[in-house]
């Protein structure tokens, strides 16, 4: 059947069900959640298929196995349980939040949102690190939990040039420590960003978070191959 072509549609579940054209690339991605646990981190240019793959991603640990017929995952040897599930992606932030309280209060709202969808609540007038923990360790009763990061390094990017960058980072490095404190209770953890910043504690502190970026087994899995465009185009 003839595929259609988009290039605004970035959610694995509606790309499938619209019948649009997807170039599989759930054999790379049999790879990452093969193991019983995995930690991941993942830059690449914007553009490049990020947000897709994180979606994906998901789907998968939602045990939307029917989304994948016909894709090299489908028919390999996975249980398709489901997980609770963690998405964040800070894709929307804006440089109007340039304070380390608004990050702090977007960071806030975030975690919120997710603790909404699964009726949780979180204690009032606390931090985003502490907000964040305790969502996780709410999570955790219901199983292994999976946390999938978006676009990490946008309140970095956004406010690199800023005077207060440097207690900006300090609200992220609370943040994103809490990870490392919960690791145990984590299944798997993907982040993605369009760089590193080896200061952040995600890389300081989070030292078992695998970088896949020059992974030469990774190279093909976002962005296309020519044999893919030859193949599918």
């Amino acid at each position: 059947m003839e595929k259609d072509l988009t290039t605004s549609v970035f959610t694995f579940e509606d790309l499938i069900q619209g019948n649009f054209l997807y170039v599989d690339k759930t054999e790379y991605i049999w790879r990452l959640i093969r193991p019983a646990k995995g930690m991941y981190f993942l830059s690449r240019p914007r553009r490049f298929g990020k947000s897709l793959l994180l979606s994906t991603l998901e789907a998968i640990f939602t045990g939307r196995k029917e989304l994948f017929e016909g894709l090299a995952l489908h028919d390999k040897p996975y249980a398709w349980e489901k997980y609770p599930i963690i998405h964040l992606s800070f894709g929307d932030y804006t440089p109007m939040k340039n304070t380390a309280e608004k990050v702090d209060a977007y960071l806030r709202d975030k975690g919120a949102t997710v603790a909404e969808s699964y009726s949780i609540k979180l204690p009032k007038g606390a931090d985003a690190a502490t907000s964040f923990g305790k969502l996780i360790d709410a999570l955790h009763k219901k199983g292994q939990v999976v946390i999938l990061v978006d676009e990490y390094d946008k309140p970095i990017l956004d406010n690199i040039s800023k005077k207060n960058v440097g207690e900006i980072l300090m609200c992220l490095k609370g943040f994103y420590s809490v990870l490392k404190d919960r690791n145990a209770m984590e299944r798997f953890l993907f982040v993605t960003g369009v760089s590193k910043f080896c200061h952040v504690s995600l890389f300081s502190e989070l030292n078992n978070l695998t970088d896949s970026a020059l992974d030469a087994d990774y190279a093909g899995m976002l962005g296309f191959t020519e044999e893919e465009v030859r193949r599918y185009f």
